[in-house]
């Protein structure tokens, strides 16, 4: 299961150059020299200046540094260890007990991760097996069922969002030995508190339904989720289905909206609240839905056209015009027929706003697939002598066929 760990590292993508360690007391250092033996294939060498990494960072409470030094122990074990996921696991949980905010949620989630990992590898083991009143090993997570390990993954990702106001206080930068940042990704995710619901988020955002109880099943049956960012922020989302993965995701948009309504960062503000009404849009069985998706999205655009994030929105907007002027027809909903060049307006302005930003980049590429010519000729395959044949013709900026 060489994977284990290594789709964890991709998440927490870490850096050995000096740029990215100078703030870390010269541990860039003792990283270079891991990646040195990593180089000539040495993992036992490695991994003895990682376990000397560890005890400095463990003195000096280093919460990165002891983050990453867990992750590439694990690595290294999973090639010279036997038992290594089961280790791996059990030193996780042995440094979690130990330590304090924010090393200890940090790794509650990284640990969570790991579990969600394994799940994702082996799905259908956990499908297979009969659901039990208790852990069949409450140690060996590799026994489990599918309920099981939900509940435990539920139970650490719960354990990551403690501390929630500290976290909310706690810059991002502090992290950045640790994690791979994408260009302007603070800007909409600055701080601690949105890393880890964000993290949070990537599970419970998942459509694993199985562990639902059927019988008071949680469902997006409403439009208030459909609401504005403020009145969602409001709204009472209890259920019985506690272990519900859309529940749970809504909560945590609600936990990240009410922050940054009173933290005043309108680009996290506008980038969660999308995320929120795609999200709900998605999953919601309620009627009308695309319609409400959009009105939504327009009341959003109109209260932030003067921030260069909101041209996220109208991407998005651009985006169901267009997919309204693909479904038109003559007959059932000839109200379609413009929408493309709704699209096209739409996608312009922002364009021409704030040509920079990333959703005016979005909205060039949709304008350009939009204004591409294509031609489809659909015949059949088997054509008697001497008949007539139809064909289907579909095309898109053609004036002559």
């Amino acid at each position: 299961m060489k994977n284990f760990v290594f789709l964890i590292m991709s998440i927490f993508l870490f850096s050995n150059s000096v740029n990215a360690q100078k703030n870390y007391n010269n541990y860039d250092k003792l990283w270079y020299k891991v990646t040195q033996f990593e180089n000539d294939k040495l993992p036992k060498s490695a991994l003895k200046i990682v376990d000397e990494i560890y005890n400095r960072a463990k003195k000096e409470n280093n919460a990165p540094q002891i983050a990453k030094v867990l992750l590439y122990q694990s690595k290294y074990a999973l090639t010279i260890k036997e038992d290594a996921q089961l280790n791996i696991i059990n030193s996780f949980k042995k440094e979690i007990a130990t330590s304090e905010f924010p090393t200890k949620n940090i790794l509650e989630s990284v640990l969570a991760d790991l579990y969600w990992q394994y799940f994702q590898q082996n799905r259908y083991k956990f499908y297979n097996r009969t659901i039990t009143s208790e852990k069949v090993d409450p140690i060996d997570f590799r026994t489990w069922d599918l309920k099981t390990i939900f509940k435990e993954i539920h139970f650490h990702f719960q354990n990551s969002l403690k501390n929630g106001l500290i976290a909310q206080q706690t810059d991002l930068k502090q992290f950045d030995a640790i994690l791979d940042l994408q260009k302007n990704s603070k800007k909409f995710r600055p701080t601690l508190f949105d890393f880890l619901n964000h993290n949070a988020l990537d599970f419970y955002k998942t459509s694993e339904t199985a562990i639902t109880q059927a019988n008071y099943k949680f469902e997006i049956d409403t439009e208030h989720y459909l609401s504005s960012y403020k009145n969602f922020s409001l709204l009472e989302t209890q259920s019985k289905d506690s272990l519900s993965l859309q529940l749970n995701a809504l909560k945590i948009y609600q936990n990240l909206l009410a922050f940054h309504i009173n933290s005043g960062n309108k680009d996290a503000l506008i980038s969660v609240d999308l995320e929120r009404l795609k999200f709900v849009k998605e999953h919601a069985i309620f009627n009308e839905k695309e319609a409400l998706f959009l009105t939504a999205l327009i009341a959003l655009k109109k209260e932030f056209s003067s921030i260069e994030t909101a041209t996220l929105i109208d991407f998005e907007i651009a985006t169901i015009y267009n997919n309204y002027a693909n479904e038109y027809n003559t007959i059932t909903n000839p109200e379609n027929q413009f929408k493309r060049i709704e699209a096209i307006k739409t996608c312009e302005a922002a364009i021409e706003k704030f040509p920079e930003s990333i959703g005016a980049k979005n909205c060039e590429r949709l304008k350009q697939q939009i204004l591409d010519n294509s031609l489809r000729i659909i015949s059949e395959k088997h054509i008697p002598v001497n008949n007539y044949s139809t064909i289907l013709v579909t095309y898109k900026q053609i004036d002559n066929l």
